[in-house]
């Protein structure tokens, strides 16, 4: 069952018996560096210039990569940025999630490692069908990496709104509280907070090593 299988949360939820819970998630980090005055120019010329909303890749190219790219730079030596990589755990949970964001592998920065923030975009602005396909590409890296005690954190958005959530254990937390395009500092301030907690984690945790098989 690919990852798009899913068309809503309660679908994982249900299938796989987690606990779905509504609250806050990080807050925004106000230490976090500013956007630079060329990455805000860039911006308003692709909101100004470029189509957005016109077809399920659009946004993605105009908005989700290039804001996610700006706030992964300062963090490409920890960690790496995927677009469109597959991810598997079993035949029920594999698939294609639009980014995610890993530990930089021991084999280089562009071969992926076990995930720690999936990303995926509420195409024609579906996001019942987001948080589907993210929650479990959420529960596939958290079955990877072998250590549900390890926060896994999804992000669910069309460009102009972002939703947040973390997969803990059984509970999957998604804060009922967006965060807007238009309040772009606090969305940046945000998503290092995300970004800080995934490279902490990401430096300090080791998948473990699969047991031998018998002879």
């Amino acid at each position: 069952m690919a990852f798009s299988s899913f068309t809503r949360v309660d679908d994982v939820v249900k299938k796989y018996k987690l606990i779905y819970i509504q609250g806050p998630m990080l807050p925004p980090d106000p230490t976090a560096p500013p956007l630079s005055d060329y990455f805000r120019e860039e911006l308003a010329f692709n909101l100004r210039m470029l189509p957005i909303g016109r077809s399920e890749i659009g946004s993605g190219e105009v908005l989700l990569f290039p804001i996610l790219r700006e706030i992964w730079k300062p963090y490409s030596k920890d960690l790496a940025l995927f677009s469109h990589e597959g991810l598997t755990f079993d035949d029920d949970l594999t698939g294609v999630p639009d980014y995610f964001v890993c530990k930089v592998s021991e084999y280089g920065q562009t071969i992926p490692d076990v995930p720690y923030l999936l990303v995926a975009e509420a195409k024609l602005d579906d996001f019942e069908r987001a948080w589907g396909q993210c929650s479990a590409a959420m529960l596939a890296a958290q079955r990877l990496n072998q250590s549900p005690d390890v926060p896994v954190y999804g992000i669910a958005t069309n460009g102009g709104e972002w939703q947040f959530g973390v997969l803990l254990g059984r509970e999957l937390t998604v804060d009922p509280l967006p965060t807007a395009l238009y309040t772009l500092d606090t969305l940046s301030q945000r998503m290092h907070a995300v970004f800080r907690a995934v490279q902490a984690q990401a430096v300090a945790h080791q998948v473990p090593a699969a047991a031998p098989s018998s002879p």
